[in-house]
């Protein structure tokens, strides 16, 4: 067995799960376990998604009678997973995809880095046909980490790779947290080991207009609220992060799109 294994969450996208198995180079040393969330309309195509994965190691499936969101997917997920000792687990979703020798960086990275329970990277964000929109980067350091942990996430969900160990200490991702359980349980490792970023990109990250962060706008920034009131202590950095997301709350999507495009151009 592998020490590593890759958890990837499906439902109803079986094209977008065989684009992200035939980015997993074959020179990459992990098993993967593909979650499906109770598909019904768009099941997994099992003979297409083999032969897509290329990897040295196993490809399994978690099959999931209904479809109860994602938490509860990427929880089942790690369940299975804890239960049969892997010791790394990585993370990636369906439609985007590993660059080369992504997971062998962050696991040398882990293996130089013992005291890091948790390592993400950065990801160029692209539209549907492939082309890139931009990069995006957080901070590497543990840090500016837990200053911007702050403000949102400083991680990059399906970028990420942990320590199965440290589950044992943050739990699994909380399910009361919809739309934002990687912030929160993201978090939980800020405040309880060090973590870090790589600089280097890590995954093509899709922009999905029917992504969680877009059909979900509003359910996802009262959950980040919820996260940060809970992790509130009760600094300038805190009170800042808490009225950011407040002020996002009442504005428009068009119009907040709008000025990240602006200050992306202008740090270009």
């Amino acid at each position: 067995m592998t020490r590593l294994i890759l958890l990837i969450p499906h439902f109803n996208n079986p094209a977008g799960l065989i684009k992200s198995l035939a980015s997993i180079g074959p020179n990459e040393q992990c098993d993967v376990l593909v979650v499906d969330d109770g598909s019904t309309r768009a099941p997994i195509e099992h003979t297409a998604a083999r032969n897509a994965f290329k990897a040295q190691g196993e490809l399994r499936f978690l099959n999931l009678p209904v479809n109860r969101g994602i938490e509860h997917a990427l929880n089942s997920g790690l369940s299975w997973i804890s239960a049969r000792g892997y010791e790394l687990i990585a993370r990636l979703d369906c439609g985007d995809e590993n660059l080369p020798d992504r997971l062998a960086k962050q696991i040398a990275f882990l293996d130089s880095h013992p005291d890091v329970m948790l390592v993400g990277g950065a990801a160029s964000f692209v539209d549907q046909a492939g082309a890139e929109q931009f990069v995006l980067r957080h901070p590497s350091e543990h840090a500016a980490i837990t200053q911007t942990m702050r403000n949102n996430s400083a991680f990059i969900h399906p970028a990420v790779m942990f320590r199965t160990a440290a589950l044992d200490s943050t739990g699994l991702y909380p399910l009361d947290m919809p739309a934002a359980e990687d912030y929160a349980l993201f978090s939980e490792f800020t405040r309880q080991f060090k973590v870090a970023n790589l600089p280097d990109v890590m995954i093509r990250y899709e922009l999905d207009p029917n992504g969680i962060s877009l059909s979900k706008r509003r359910q996802q920034l009262t959950s980040r609220l919820a996260v940060q009131k809970k992790y509130n202590d009760n600094s300038l950095a805190a009170l800042v992060g808490m009225g950011r997301t407040q002020l996002l709350l009442l504005l428009p999507y068009s119009l907040v799109f709008k000025l990240k495009s602006i200050l992306r151009a202008k740090k270009a």
